[in-house]
């Protein structure tokens, strides 16, 4: 899950990026931009890149180093880092971006303020599911100490575990509690898993397409830029996103709308149904926990805890007669 310094560095990164929109549309060069905005704030990787820029490197390769990715790393490249964060896929996105600005010729200024908002947008949806997951996972967390619970009930009322787990009933119910905690655990994660938050690259490839479309070139030319700097920082490779791109294209040029505003619509429209989506699973799941509470802890409490004390109270019995 994405902790508070990746929502920290996102915000940052929305709020440096509307500050370099104001710089570049107040005539400043984009390297002058970057070293003014890195200069005004605290930020260490904004200050790398600046960093990076005043040695002379390029601007995208500098942005997209700061995400993780290989300055000019070959087209289709995978990403380097396995396991592609919050924070590395929008640095990675913004070199996209920034690379397909210039590339086009696009305005620099309406570029960045767009993509801020994208960013912006992608973190409220993100926080929103969070939120939403909040009351199941310690739902989760709370049913999984139950087994313990029981094991320290029978401790209490003076259960002799060693002397029941030597017999061949208590040793079943001992194997038999433990292995259906485990599969309860197993069972648990992946639900939480299929309830995370929508990727960060959700509707990146439209908002990169609208970047494209401002720089007045022809669209199938505008969706084979964005299609190549995707790949470029590993964060292409999307069938549905190609799929989407291709019918904005023909969209626009069957009905002569631009490019650019149809890429915005239905960037926002993706996200949103993302955040839709996620927040229905995070809602079904508090009901989906439930399965593996009655199938798995309820009877793994049963055997190590009452179980135990049952065996117990036999032989306590037996003994006394």
């Amino acid at each position: 899950m994405t902790g508070p310094t990746t929502r920290q560095a996102q915000g940052s990164l929305a709020g440096q990026l509307h500050r370099l929109a104001v710089l570049v549309a107040a005539g400043l060069s984009p390297r002058a931009a970057w070293m003014h905005a890195a200069a005004a704030g605290d930020d260490a990787v904004l200050a790398g890149v600046a960093a990076a820029i005043e040695r002379g490197d390029d601007i995208g390769d500098a942005i997209a180093a700061a995400g993780g990715a290989p300055s000019g790393a070959a087209v289709g490249e995978p990403p380097d880092d396995g396991l592609l964060t919050g924070t590395s896929a929008a640095w990675r996105s913004l070199a996209a971006a920034w690379r397909v600005a210039t590339a086009t010729g696009a305005p620099l200024a309406p570029a960045l303020r767009g993509f801020a908002e994208g960013l912006r947008d992608r973190e409220a949806a993100r926080r929103d599911i969070r939120i939403a997951l909040a009351g199941p996972r310690a739902t989760a967390r709370i049913v999984m100490v139950l087994p313990g619970v029981a094991v320290l009930l029978g401790l209490v009322m003076g259960v002799d575990l060693v002397s029941t787990v030597s017999t061949p009933v208590g040793a079943s119910a001992m194997i038999a509690g433990l292995a259906l905690v485990v599969i309860a655990r197993r069972w648990m994660r992946g639900l939480l898993r299929a309830a995370e938050p929508p990727p960060p690259t959700v509707g990146l490839a439209l908002d990169l397409l609208a970047v494209a479309a401002g720089g007045g070139g022809s669209p199938e030319a505008a969706a084979e830029l964005v299609e190549s700097e995707l790949s470029r920082v590993g964060l292409g490779g999307g069938a549905a996103d190609a799929v989407a791109v291709a019918a904005l294209v023909s969209l626009s040029r069957a009905a002569g709308a631009p490019l650019g505003e149809l890429a915005r619509a239905d960037a926002a429209e993706a996200r949103a149904a993302a955040r839709a989506a996620a927040r229905e699973t995070a809602e079904r799941l508090a009901v989906r926990l439930m399965l593996p509470l009655g199938a798995c802890i309820l009877p793994a409490f049963l055997l190590l805890g009452v179980v135990p004390m049952l065996i117990g109270l036999l032989s306590s019995t037996a003994g006394a007669w």
